[in-house]
C-alpha cells in the first residue's frame, strides 16, 4: 500500500500556524484541517455565547453549560453554597417537577450526566443517544431559568452534599488542599471551605434560610452573560442553532458581575509546612505564588517552565534524583489559576531514602531553576513545543461527546472565539522576559515547602478534615544556602527531541472491518488491520507476552509486577521525550503475564519497540533498585486497603470470584518475603517459555507490522519454548446469598450486592444487562435522592470476563450496611411490579438505549484499537462481541425480562454475593 501525498500539505499548515484558516473565518473557531466536524459560534439575544458542533458521524448528542462562577463566590457565612446549588438544579423544574425525571430520561435513552463546582466555574453536562438530544436539551435548559428549589429537596440534598464531604474525608488530596486553606490570606475567598456540610448549610444560627440564600445566589450569578453553552450532535448546524435559541433564550441576563477579591493568596511565604497523610505516601512540594500577568496562552510562560522543570529525560532533575534513589516521580506546573493570580508547584514523590535528603533535594531544585534561568530560556525549545503543539492539534484524538463539550464550554471563557479549539495547543509568541520574570518568583524566600508523610504529628489540625499539620518559618541561613547552591554535574537542559515525527502521511487502507492473521505459529500469532477512518497518521501496536508463571502463586504475581516496574523506571528517561512527541509506550501486567502497548506516529514506533525489547532481554536491575521497588509495592498494596469502601468492595468482589486471585494482604506479604535472587530467577524463567500475540491497527501497513513482529521474534522467541496460557476462570455462585466482610479502613459504611448470571453465554449477558439498564436510574433516585443514604450510589451491569452480573452499591456516612441491604432487597421486590406494569414503549426505549450505548462508535483510533484487542485477547476472532451481544438484546421482549427477573433477581433465586462494611 502506498502513502498518500499529504505530508507536503501538512508541512505548509504547520509552518504557517494555521493563519490560512484564521484569515478565512475571522469570527469562527479555527479547527484542524483533519477535523470533519462543523462549528458555528453564535450569541443568543440574551447575550449567551453558544458553540454549535455538527458531527455527521456522531451517534450521541451532548451539551455543556458553564457558569463562570464557583466556590470563590460563596458568601462568607455560607461555605459550600455554590456546590449545594449545583446539586439542587437536578431536582426538578416547573415543566419537569419530578426530582428523578432528568436522570431517568437520560438513562432510558443511553445517556449520562454530571456536574462539578470549581473555584471559578460550575459546569453542567450530559450526553444521550442522538435521537433524543432535543428532549434532553428541553430538560437541561430549564435548570437555568425555572428550577423549583423545592423545600423538601433542599433539606434532603443537604444530606447528599454532606455525604460527598464525608465520603472523601480521608482523601489525601482533599486533606492537603484544606490545610493550604489554613495558611491562605483569610481575606481571600480561597481560604474558605468549598464543599459544604450539614454544619455550613444548616439554618441554625443564620438570619437567612438556606433556601433564600440559594435563590439569591442563583438570581445574582446565574445570568446569561456569565454563561457559555456548547451543543453537539449529528444534526445540521441550523437545527442545533434553532434548538439553542428555543431552549436557552429564556435564560435571563441581568448583566451580572463577579466581585473582585484580594490578589495575594498566601498570607506568608518562606514557610515549612508539614502535613500528615492518611495513606503511606511521601511527597515534597514547593509552591510559588506568581501574581498577575502570567496567564498568557499565546506565550505560555508557565507551560514553558513546567516543560523544563518537569522533564524526565536525560539530564533532568527527576532523572538525577531517581539515579540517587531519592525520588520516583516529579511534576511541575500551575497548581492554581484564578483571574488575577496563579500558583506554580513542583511536586516530588519521594522514596524512604529521599526523606533523609530533603535539604539536598531542595538545593538541587533551586539550582536547577537557576540553570533554567541562565541557560534554558532558548527560542529553539519554544519552537519545538510550538511544532509539537501544532502536530497534536492537527491530529488531536477524538473525545467522547460529554468530555468534548465540557472542555470547550470552559475554553469559551478563556480564549477568543478563533482560539476556542486550538488555544491550549498554540505557542505563538516566545517571550523570554516573561519567562524570566516568572522564574524570578521561584526563589526560596517566595516558596512554601510542604512535606507530606503519615509519620507527621503536627500541633495544629485542619478544622474540616481533622488533618494534623505544622507550619514554621524557614531559617534565613537555609534560604541563603538554597539560593546559592550549585547543580550536580549531571543536571542539564534537555537536548532536542529525537522523536518528533517526520512522516505524517496516511496510508491507503483497504475497506476492511476486522483484523486478518498475518502469522499463526506455535509461539506467535499476529493480526493486522489498516484503518485511517479517524484521519490520524498514528497506529497502535499491542504485544502480549503471556506466561503461566503469574497464576502459579502470589509470589510470582508480585515478582512480575516488580519486574515491569523496574523496566519502566529503567526506560523512563528514554521514553519520556517520545511521550512528549506523541509516541506513547506502556509496559503493564495482567491476568496472563505482561504486555507492551505502543501508540503513536509510525515512523518512530520501532525505535521505541527495539529499546523495550532490548531491556526485556538484557536489563538486570541493581539490588538497591529492587529494594526501592519492593518497598514501593508494599506501600501500594497497603494503601489499597485505605481506599474508599466502595472501591474496596469492588476490588474484593474481583478477588473473591476470579480464580486464581490474591488479595492485597497476601500480595504485600509475598513481595515482602521475596528476594533479589527470586526476581532474577523469575525473569529468567519467564523468558524461557512464552506465548506471544500481536495486533497492529491504524496507520500501519502489513509489511510494517511484519517488521515489528520480526523485532519481537529476534529478541524474545529464538530461544523460548512455546506454551498454552489459559484465562482465569470465574467462581460460580450457588443459589442464595454468600456473605463477606469488606476489608477497609474508613468512617463510612458500604454495601455491595452482586448478582451473578447463571452462565457465560451472550444471551445471559443480554438479559441481565437489560435488567441493569432498567434498574439503574430508579435505584439511584430511591437510595440517594429519596432516602438520602449516601453520595455514592449506583446500580450497574458488571460483567467479569465473559460472565454477566449486576452490582448494587452504596457507601453511606450514617446508614448501617444491613439497612442498605434490606432496602436494596425491598427495592428489588417492588421493581418486580414496576417491570410487569412497564409500557411496551418504555421497554423498547430501554432496550434501544442499551443497544445504542453498546454500539457507540469509537471516537478515536485508540478506543477502536482497545476494542479489537479485547476481542482478540478473549479469543473472538470474528471481532464482533458488541454486535453479537446487541443482536441478543434486540431479540428480547418484555416477557423475557419479566420471566428472567422473577427467576433470577429476587428471593432464593438470586445467585449473589453480599459484601458489607461497618466501621468499628
Amino acid at each position: 500500500m502506498l502513502t498518500r501525498n499529504r505530508t507536503f500539505f501538512l508541512a505548509i499548515v504547520l509552518a504557517i500556524g494555521f493563519s490560512f484558516f484564521r484569515g478565512a473565518f475571522d469570527t469562527q473557531p479555527v479547527s484542524s484541517p483533519m477535523d470533519e466536524k462543523q462549528y458555528r459560534y453564535t450569541t443568543l439575544e440574551n447575550g449567551l455565547p453558544v458553540l454549535l458542533i455538527s458531527d455527521a458521524n456522531a451517534d450521541h448528542g451532548a451539551a455543556s453549560l458553564d457558569v463562570n462562577v464557583g466556590s470563590l463566590q460563596n458568601p462568607k457565612d455560607r461555605q459550600g453554597l455554590a456546590h449545594f446549588l449545583e446539586h439542587m438544579l437536578f431536582l426538578g423544574t416547573k415543566k419537569y417537577p419530578d426530582a428523578g425525571e432528568y436522570q431517568a430520561f437520560l438513562s432510558q435513552h443511553g445517556g449520562t450526566h454530571n456536574a462539578f463546582t470549581a473555584s471559578e466555574h460550575t459546569n453542567y453536562f450530559f450526553q444521550i443517544n442522538a435521537g433524543h438530544l432535543e428532549g434532553a436539551l428541553d430538560r437541561f435548559s430549564r435548570f437555568f431559568y425555572e428550577p423549583l428549589f423545592t423545600e423538601e429537596y433542599v433539606q434532603r440534598e443537604k444530606e447528599a452534599v454532606h455525604s460527598e464531604y464525608k465520603a472523601k474525608i480521608l482523601d489525601d488530596g482533599r486533606r492537603v488542599y484544606s490545610v493550604y486553606k489554613q495558611i491562605t490570606n483569610p481575606e481571600h475567598p480561597a481560604s474558605a471551605f468549598a464543599v459544604g456540610s450539614l454544619e455550613t448549610l444548616s439554618d441554625k444560627g443564620h438570619d437567612n434560610k438556606i433556601r433564600d440564600q440559594l435563590l439569591d445566589f442563583y438570581e445574582r450569578y446565574y445570568s446569561a452573560n456569565l454563561m457559555t453553552l456548547v451543543v453537539y450532535g449529528p444534526q445540521p448546524l441550523n437545527t442545533l442553532d434553532e434548538w439553542s435559541k428555543k431552549f436557552f433564550s429564556p435564560i435571563e441576563n441581568n448583566k451580572a458581575s463577579v466581585p473582585d477579591y484580594p490578589q495575594t493568596i498566601f498570607e506568608e511565604t518562606a514557610l515549612d509546612l508539614r502535613i500528615q497523610a492518611h495513606k503511606t505516601l511521601y511527597e515534597l512540594n514547593f509552591s510559588f505564588e506568581l501574581g498577575d500577568g502570567f496567564n498568557q496562552y499565546q506565550s505560555k510562560p508557565t507551560s514553558y517552565i513546567g516543560h523544563l522543570l518537569g522533564h524526565e529525560g536525560e539530564g533532568s532533575l527527576l532523572a538525577m534524583l531517581k539515579a540517587k534513589g531519592l525520588a520516583d516521580g516529579l511534576s511541575a506546573g500551575l497548581q492554581a489559576r484564578i483571574k488575577n493570580n496563579s500558583v506554580f508547584q513542583v511536586s516530588i514523590s519521594l522514596t524512604p531514602k529521599g526523606l533523609t535528603e530533603l535539604d539536598f533535594i531542595t538545593e538541587q531544585l533551586f539550582a536547577y531553576i537557576r540553570l533554567v534561568e541562565n541557560e534554558g530560556i532558548q527560542k529553539w525549545i519554544f519552537e519545538e513545543n510550538q511544532q509539537l503543539g501544532d502536530i497534536h492539534f492537527t491530529f488531536a484524538e477524538g473525545r467522547s461527546p460529554s468530555s468534548l463539550v465540557q472542555t470547550l464550554s470552559m475554553n469559551m471563557h478563556e480564549y477568543p472565539v478563533e482560539d476556542i479549539l486550538q488555544g491550549p495547543y498554540v505557542w505563538r509568541a516566545f517571550n523570554a522576559e516573561l519567562i524570566k520574570k516568572a522564574l524570578s518568583k521561584m526563589i526560596p524566600s517566595n516558596t512554601i515547602r510542604t512535606l507530606i508523610t503519615p509519620e507527621i504529628t503536627g500541633e495544629r489540625k485542619d478544622p474540616w478534615y481533622q488533618t494534623p499539620y505544622s507550619v514554621a518559618e524557614i531559617a534565613k541561613s537555609d534560604l541563603d544556602k538554597w539560593q546559592t547552591s550549585e547543580p550536580v554535574e549531571s543536571l542539564a537542559i534537555p537536548e532536542p527531541n529525537p522523536f518528533i515525527p517526520e512522516d505524517l502521511g496516511l496510508i491507503e487502507a483497504a475497506n476492511k472491518t476486522k483484523p486478518s492473521a498475518i502469522i499463526e505459529q506455535e509461539k506467535i500469532d499476529a493480526w493486522h488491520l489498516a484503518d485511517t477512518q479517524f484521519n490520524n497518521p498514528q497506529s497502535a501496536l499491542y504485544i502480549a507476552l503471556r506466561s503461566n508463571l503469574p497464576k502459579q502463586s502470589a509470589k510470582n504475581q508480585v515478582l512480575v509486577e516488580a519486574w515491569v516496574e523496574l523496566l519502566n523506571r529503567h526506560l523512563n528517561s528514554f521514553s519520556y521525550p517520545a511521550l512528549l512527541a506523541g509516541q506513547e509506550y506502556q509496559l503493564y501486567t495482567h491476568m496472563r503475564g505482561l504486555s507492551i502497548r505502543l501508540y503513536g506516529y509510525r515512523d518512530k514506533q520501532d525505535k521505541v519497540l527495539s529499546k523495550v525489547l532490548e531491556a526485556l532481554q538484557t536489563y538486570q536491575p541493581e539490588e538497591t533498585q529492587w529494594k526501592d521497588v519492593q518497598e514501593r509495592l508494599i506501600r501500594d498494596y497497603q494503601n489499597t486497603l485505605k481506599a474508599k469502601p466502595y472501591k474496596r468492595a469492588i476490588a474484593q468482589l474481583n478477588t473473591s470470584l476470579l480464580i486464581p486471585s490474591y488479595d492485597e494482604r497476601a500480595l504485600a506479604k509475598a513481595i515482602e518475603q521475596a528476594s533479589y535472587e527470586d526476581l532474577l530467577n523469575l525473569t529468567e524463567q519467564y523468558l524461557q517459555q512464552m506465548q506471544v500475540s500481536v495486533l497492529g491497527y491504524g496507520n500501519i501497513t502489513q509489511s510494517q507490522l511484519q517488521d515489528s513482529v520480526e523485532l519481537v521474534q529476534d529478541a524474545l522467541l529464538d530461544n523460548a519454548e512455546s506454551l498454552q496460557v489459559a484465562h482465569k476462570s470465574i467462581r460460580q455462585l450457588n443459589g442464595g446469598t454468600e456473605k463477606e466482610i469488606i476489608d477497609a479502613q474508613h468512617t463510612d459504611t458500604a454495601m455491595n450486592l452482586y448478582i451473578q448470571a447463571e452462565s457465560d453465554s451472550l444471551k445471559e449477558r443480554a438479559k441481565i444487562g437489560l435488567v441493569g439498564q432498567i434498574l439503574k436510574a430508579p435505584y439511584y433516585t430511591y437510595m440517594r435522592t429519596q432516602k438520602k443514604y449516601g453520595y455514592i450510589v449506583f446500580a450497574t451491569p458488571y460483567p467479569l470476563l465473559q460472565q454477566g452480573g449486576l452490582l448494587f452499591l452504596v457507601q453511606s456516612p450514617g446508614a448501617s450496611s444491613s439497612l442498605l441491604y434490606q432496602e436494596t432487597l425491598g427495592f428489588l421486590e417492588r421493581q418486580q411490579a414496576e417491570i410487569a406494569n412497564m409500557t411496551e414503549e418504555d421497554f423498547e426505549s430501554h432496550k434501544q438505549g442499551l443497544i445504542n450505548n453498546l454500539l457507540k462508535k469509537p471516537t478515536n483510533l485508540k478506543d477502536k484499537a482497545s476494542e479489537l484487542w479485547s476481542d482478540l485477547d478473549e479469543g473472538n476472532l470474528e471481532f464482533n462481541t458488541k454486535q453479537a451481544l446487541a443482536d441478543y438484546i434486540e431479540d428480547l421482549d418484555k416477557s423475557d425480562i419479566e420471566e428472567y427477573y422473577n427467576s433470577h433477581m429476587i428471593g432464593e433465586a438470586q445467585r449473589s454475593l453480599l459484601l458489607t462494611y461497618d466501621p468499628k
